[in-house]
């Protein structure tokens, strides 16, 4: 590996763990705003998807 693959790669990593630092940051921040709701539960809530008969938890 040239210099260059190594520098592409660690910026990739570099890039990939700000990514994942800001993504639980903003998932902490948003709950902590909603009352405990995350956000793919809102965004599903919001879709009005609802779990196929098969897959929903019996009473």
């Amino acid at each position: 590996m040239d210099a260059e693959s190594i520098a592409g790669l660690v910026g990739l990593g570099v890039g990939l763990a700000v990514l994942l630092a800001l993504s639980i940051f903003e998932s902490k921040t948003y709950r902590r705003e909603h009352d405990g709701e995350g956000m793919l539960h809102h965004w599903v809530a919001s879709q009005h998807l609802h779990m196929p008969h098969w897959r929903r938890p019996r009473h």
